[in-house]
């Protein structure tokens, strides 16, 4: 499974391609076809996972009640947002204008790595989550005793 870490600041062409910067590509396991299936986020951005790991969360979503409204809610947003995106030789990825319209991206995002995940922020709304995060990861980090 990959581990993705760190911090890039991409362009997004008026196209909505992105580069994926080879650091991150290189992570990508042959059996996800560099493919990543991108959908709606928390906390106002958007969630990029490889194939592999879209695969398991797709099992889970599966496994949960269909009659549970909340299962449906959640499924019915983030599953209508979702679409897969295959990077090219170059490492780009079209991402729909739609996505990065939700997620309040332009011109510039901010992509982390996030373990399993990729997740694209608009740059002060990232910038806007550090600062308010800043504050409380000492008390954070002692409650998930790490």
């Amino acid at each position: 499974m990959s581990r993705f870490l760190g911090e890039y600041d991409v362009p997004v062409d008026s196209k909505g391609r992105i580069f994926i910067p080879a650091e991150v590509r290189r992570k990508l396991q042959p059996e996800d076809g560099d493919t990543l299936v991108v959908s709606r986020g928390l906390d106002g951005c958007l969630t990029a996972h490889p194939q592999r790991a879209w695969a398991a969360i797709v099992e889970k979503i599966m496994g949960l009640s269909q009659t549970d409204q909340k299962v449906r809610l959640y499924y019915r947003v983030t599953l209508s947002q979702a679409k897969e995106v295959r990077l090219d030789r170059q490492g780009r990825a079209t991402i729909p204008r739609k996505l990065l319209e939700r997620a309040g991206i332009e011109d510039r995002m901010v992509v982390i790595g996030a373990l399993d995940k990729l997740e694209f922020w608009n740059p002060k709304s990232w910038a806007a989550y550090m600062e308010q995060a800043e504050s409380t990861l000492e008390e954070v980090a002692e409650s998930l005793d790490l």
